[in-house]
């Protein structure tokens, strides 16, 4: 679907503003899938996973595919502006509070940042635990999770060394499942069909 610029834009600084830590991703779920229903929540899972294997922040990476997908180039430009700008002038101005009055133990600083880091990986939490039934659809994308969480996590690989391994492997599972759909048929997902309910209503 194609959104409207304005639209586009001022929902990106909104999720800018309030984007703390590192729930950026959950932030962007929240605004784009749950609230505004902009994108159906494989199509966000799919674009996530491919910013996650891209180089640089998976943040501005997916901000900039969501808006390019909803708006073109523009809506691409706009979303990144948008994410980007309230949390670098934000920075600028705590980067400035940290060198006048430090965050030493006990005080203050030091607690509303560990607050700020609390919330934050609690929304990340949040949003993995109702991602992953529609991510995790079958045993071959759970067996894939775990050697990626083994490799990674536990054993604590190169993730660049992960990536080349896995990801061929994810493409090899899935492309074979692909070739044999027929032409037009849409995947089906929880989520497409609860949208489809809210639409007829």
């Amino acid at each position: 679907m194609k959104v409207p610029l304005g639209k586009l834009f001022s929902a990106f600084v909104h999720i800018g503003l309030v984007a703390f830590g590192g729930g950026g991703s959950a932030q962007l779920y929240q605004a784009i899938v749950l609230k505004r229903r902009w994108m159906e929540e494989r199509e966000f899972l799919e674009t996530t996973a491919l910013c996650r294997i891209l180089p640089g922040p998976v943040f501005a990476n997916t901000a900039a595919h969501i808006g390019m997908r909803l708006g073109g180039v523009a809506g691409g430009a706009l979303a990144l502006l948008g994410v980007l700008t309230p949390g670098a002038i934000l920075m600028l101005l705590l980067s400035f509070a940290y060198v006048r009055f430090g965050a030493v133990p006990g005080s203050l600083a030091e607690s509303a940042l560990n607050g700020v880091a609390a919330a934050a990986i609690g929304l990340i939490l949040a949003t993995m635990l109702r991602q992953a039934p529609i991510a995790l659809d079958s045993l071959k994308a759970v067996g894939l999770a775990l050697v990626v969480f083994v490799t990674y996590g536990l054993l604590h690989w190169q993730l660049l060394l992960v990536l080349l391994l896995s990801v061929p492997v994810g493409m090899g599972l899935y492309w074979q499942e692909a070739a044999i759909m027929p032409a037009g048929e849409p995947t089906s997902s929880p989520s497409g069909q609860g949208m489809e309910a809210v639409g007829r209503g």
